[in-house]
């Protein structure tokens, strides 16, 4: 089970092994993030296509704490 926090202030958000994203909204919904922690992700995670659904995740969880503000 996926487990994620939010840190709107620092435009963060914290999904799927602890890996945390800093998210930037490029179009309405749409996020990009770069991983701050690189050195925390599991071998098996290294994927791209693994990688690129974390950072999609993320932004959707981000989305989510933004309009619960």
């Amino acid at each position: 089970m996926n487990t994620y926090r939010i840190d709107l202030d620092k435009q963060t958000a914290t999904s799927i092994n602890g890996i945390t994203f800093k998210m930037t909204e490029v179009s309405p919904g749409k996020y990009s993030g770069v991983c701050l922690n690189p050195k925390d992700i599991p071998p098996d995670d290294l994927d791209d296509e693994i990688l690129a659904r974390m950072v999609y995740e993320a932004g959707i969880f981000y989305d989510l704490a933004k309009e619960g503000r």
